[in-house]
């Protein structure tokens, strides 16, 4: 299934400049830290090609702090490493880490699975640490997107899903902002 342009997509700001959307359905919630995080969900259909579909679900959580710029900040993998043994300890288990990085902008996926249990369907999971500097401003994005799907499949694919079903835009160049 192609999904409509971008332009028909529902979204909103997640900070100054910074745009989130989501071919499917998109609300705006409070957060635990009183920051507000964008919810996101869709039906997926894994092996579309393929004579018998396995049906799942796409659901997506996306917040952004916008601050300050720092280079020691400016790391994905050490943010990721603060917070890796709590999530392991939660069942989560990363499986692969795809990077993206330059001088303004610097994007960490962290691909894996959440151990299924009784109370729990199988999860694969696409955590995505994007950090972007605009001057001296540093906007430090999360989206996690889970994906929840029965037994029928063992591995399924989930990254292109993210770029295919989301988008992260920019209403300005990054590093293009005034240096102080």
């Amino acid at each position: 299934m192609i999904p409509p342009p971008v332009s028909e997509w529902p979204g909103a700001e997640i900070a100054e400049g910074v745009a989130f959307q989501g071919d499917g359905s998109v609300t705006l919630e409070a957060g635990e830290s009183g920051l507000p995080v964008l919810a996101f969900w869709r039906p997926v259909l894994f092996e579309e090609d393929t004579r018998r579909p396995v049906a799942g679900r796409m659901d997506c959580k996306v917040v952004a702090v916008d601050g300050i710029f720092s280079e020691e900040d400016f790391d994905p993998d050490a943010r990721h490493e603060a917070v890796a043994d709590t999530r392991e300890s939660q069942g989560f288990l990363d499986q692969d880490r795809l990077r993206d990085y330059s001088d303004t902008l610097r994007q960490l996926d962290i691909l894996g699975r959440r151990i299924a249990d009784d109370d729990r369907p199988s999860q694969m999971f696409v955590l995505t640490y994007l950090l972007v500097r605009d001057g001296e401003r540093m906007i430090d994005i999360r989206r996690n997107c889970t994906f929840i799907h029965g037994k029928g499949i063992s591995r399924p694919d989930v990254l292109p899903y993210v770029y295919r079903y989301t988008k992260i835009s920019f209403n300005f160049e990054p590093g293009a902002g005034e240096a102080g």
